[in-house]
Formats: C-alpha cells, structure tokens, sequence
C-alpha cells in the first residue's frame, strides 16, 4: 500500500465514516429526546385534565364549567401532542439513524482492520452503500407517509356530503 493510499484511507475514514456516524448518533440522541419530551407534554396534559374533571366535581356549578371547559383543551392539546408526534415519527427516525450508525461502526470496524492488500475499491463501496439504504429507506418512509395520505383523503371524499363544486353522481333509477 502506498503513503497516497494510506493518506486516503485516512482521510476517508475521518471525513466520511467518523464525520457521518457521529451525524447519525447524534439525530438518534435528538429523535429520542423529541420522543421522550411529547410523552412527557402528553402524560402532563392528560393528568392537568384528569385533575381539573375531579376538582370540578368538588366545586359549585359556575366553576364546574369553566373546569370542564378547561379539562376538554387540556385533553385536546394532549391528542394534538400524540398526532404531532405520529405525524413525525420519533421512533421510527430513531430506530433508521440507530441502524444506519450502527452499520457504519461494523465498517468503520472493517476499515480500520484493513490488511494492506485488501480491496480499497470493494470497501469504499461497502461503506457507500451503507449510505444508499440509508436514502433508500428515506425513499420507503415518503412512500409510506404519501400513500397514508392518499389513504385518508379518499376515505374524507367518500364520506364528505356531495357539493355545488362536486355533485353527487346521477343514478340509473332516474329513468
């Protein structure tokens, strides 16, 4: 192996692998902690609500509304924390940066263990295609997320009342 080939594995191992998987760690760390904090917000909220139903059953009629009132927003806000946190996926974005960094330390495990008559070329592409299902699984998560979507909006236009702008379809027993 030459000082070029030393130098670029090196550097390959620095710039890319190490800069990546500490990138990859640290969305982890961040997706865990997102997830965490709405579970914390929702449990709050849902406990703030259970408290104000019960302190409104111990109170007079005029304030047993207004902590009724303030039960229901509370008991809203916590289902807008879950749909929030379901609409971004905390744990599956955990789950795709912790398996990705973890292929990449496997590599950067293999890379610096390289004997000097290994195959640079397959190696690079190793690493490299840890990369490619990484985008590859991105790919599948939009996929999934659009056809969802596609899934719900068909399901509020079969419900929805027919309009002026969309008339409801003429049927054969008109004849």
């Amino acid at each position: 192996m030459t000082d070029r080939d030393d130098e670029f594995q090196a550097l390959y191992l620095a710039l890319r692998i190490e800069d990546q998987k500490k990138y990859y760690d640290d969305r982890r760390t961040e997706y865990e902690a997102a997830h965490r904090q709405t579970v914390v917000v929702r449990n709050a909220l849902l406990v703030l609500a259970a408290l104000a139903s019960v302190a409104g059953q111990l109170t007079g009629p005029t304030v047993r509304g207004a902590l009724a009132v303030v039960a229901a927003v509370l008991g809203a806000l916590a289902v807008a924390v879950t749909g929030f946190e379901a609409l971004i996926g905390f744990p599956h974005l955990t789950k795709l940066y912790t398996d990705a960094a973890r292929n990449l330390a496997e590599a950067e495990i293999d890379w610096t263990t390289r004997t000097p008559d290994a195959d640079l070329e397959h190696d690079v592409d190793r690493v490299e295609e840890i990369f490619t299902s990484e985008i590859g699984q991105w790919g599948q998560l939009i996929s999934e997320a659009g056809a969802e979507a596609a899934r719900t909006a068909d399901g509020v236009a079969a419900r929805s009342p027919p309009t002026a702008a969309q008339p409801e379809p003429p049927t054969d027993g008109g004849r």
